[in-house]
């Protein structure tokens, strides 16, 4: 069975994830992710505006342990391994994220870029374009900031990791 480690987080993180942040195996199986959605895929070139909300722009940090892995249902050896440790999230306000996690262990992908384009005042969509095993992966998030934390959660979740790397803990603002 194939599960995305996406840091995404871009957050997620992202908010990760792939974030798409959260994979350990390969490539992800979900097709139909920006399908699915109501304004259908996105993919902003780097440098055009799409209107990145400033509250979300800079670099946002989030821990995750085990055991948050273990509460939301994973249990693989492998997976508890690759999906732990510190997940940073960068949103450009030219519509690009970067999202990259530090670990215990060598991580088979601790580097995730792409595009990012609002869906609406609360929402933004992240297309993947490295590495390349994930380019044109898309997934849709809602925002918030509560006490100065940036809140997100997965609307698509290509997989059960990414919204446990995006959604357990609040990320901190970086810097």
């Amino acid at each position: 069975m194939n599960t995305r480690r996406v840091t995404a987080i871009a957050l997620i993180g992202a908010l990760a994830c792939a974030l798409s942040i959260g994979c350990t195996v390969g490539p992800s199986t979900n097709t139909t992710a920006g399908a699915s959605s109501p304004a259908g895929p996105a993919s902003p070139a780097a440098g055009n505006s799409p209107g990145i909300p400033a509250a979300i722009v800079g670099s946002w940090t989030t821990t995750i342990t085990e055991a948050d892995l273990r509460a939301g249902g994973v249990t693989g050896e492998g997976e508890l391994a690759e999906n732990t440790g510190v997940f940073t999230m960068t949103f450009g306000a030219d519509g690009t994220w970067s999202a990259s996690q530090v670990a215990a262990v060598p991580l088979r992908w601790p580097v995730y870029k792409g595009t990012l384009v609002a869906l609406g005042p609360d929402s933004f969509r992240q297309v993947t374009t490295f590495p390349a095993d994930y380019a044109g992966d898309s997934v849709d998030f809602t925002w918030s900031i509560k006490d100065g934390a940036l809140v997100m959660h997965v609307l698509n979740p290509p997989d059960k990791i990414l919204p446990i790397i995006t959604e357990t803990h609040p990320w901190q603002r970086k810097g």
